[in-house]
């Protein structure tokens, strides 16, 4: 009886220790890191890290994600956005334009107790709806503001972008504790007015283009017909310096000699002529 009376306290201890271990022992899903904290003492410094980790029965256990996130903020839901979350910005040019924004992010785990701290024990989530969210609008604006209208609605937003990128990563890293990875507005939504001035601008930037093109091309042709009469007057100038050049040796050539010698040749071959008042008389030299 007193045999069976250890063993039955054996087995109530080994299932009070088995329910004390499940009890200190928790697990952090991957992407996940776990904030320690004790009604007592408060928010520890050290962190869990993600798979099984033994804490103390007394301890509190509050996981927060410190993987990559994405937060979009579009017009249409299907891109991700709980419902038409897009807003307006402002711009260089004095419009307002809606746009589709979108983020991603992550919250820096060397600064994740501090952050965990500053904000009460709210979590990822938390912070981003009720902090993040409210000033997003103001500070793209911030960056926008340096770019037109026409800008930011072309395609080619890529230095905007990288911009956005670096500012918000400045600005959120020690406010939130935010690491912005990547920012981008990826969609554009004028209204019926702003798109027709859009649209104008578009037309009339066009018009300029071709009109700089045809003066472009009438520019060229000019240029070229200078260059082709350049070129005719220089042939010319040589061709009159090749024949005056020409003329000049054949004057150099023609001494007395040779008009002697061909005096004496035409004598040899047609006799003498010559020439008396207004009769002529030709002499046989022969």
């Amino acid at each position: 009886m007193k045999k069976k009376g250890i063993v039955a306290v054996v087995v109530v201890a080994a299932v009070i220790g088995a329910a004390f271990t499940v009890s200190s022992c928790k697990l952090i899903k991957t992407g996940q890191t776990g904030i320690v904290y004790t009604y007592r003492d408060g928010v520890q410094k050290e962190t869990l890290s993600p798979g099984l980790n033994f804490v103390g029965p007394m301890k509190k256990v509050k996981e927060f994600s410190t993987s990559n996130e994405i937060l979009v903020m579009s017009k249409d839901k299907r891109e991700g956005s709980k419902g038409d979350d897009s807003f307006k910005v402002a711009t260089s040019d004095d419009a307002s334009i809606a746009i589709s924004f979108q983020m991603s992010y992550r919250y820096n785990p060397d600064t994740l107790v501090d952050t965990y701290k500053k904000f009460k024990g709210m979590d990822g989530d938390d912070i981003i709806e009720s902090r993040v969210k409210p000033v997003l609008k103001s500070k793209i604006s911030e960056i926008t503001t340096n770019y037109s209208m026409m800008d930011i609605y072309s395609g080619n937003r890529s230095k905007l972008n990288s911009e956005l990128t670096d500012y918000l990563n400045s600005e959120f890293s020690d406010k939130y504790g935010i690491e912005v990875l990547d920012a981008s507005i990826i969609d554009v939504h004028p209204d019926k007015k702003l798109k027709e001035a859009i649209d104008n601008r578009v037309t009339a930037l066009q018009e300029k283009q071709q009109a700089e093109a045809e003066q472009e091309k009438i520019k060229v042709q000019k240029e070229t017909e200078k260059i082709q009469a350049e070129t005719d007057a220089q042939i010319q100038i040589t061709k009159a310096q090749a024949e005056a050049e020409s003329n000049k040796i054949i004057s150099a050539s023609i001494t007395d000699e040779l008009i002697r010698m061909k005096e004496a040749e035409a004598r040899n071959k047609f006799g003498w002529v010559t020439v008396q008042g207004a009769d002529t008389v030709v002499t046989d030299g022969k």
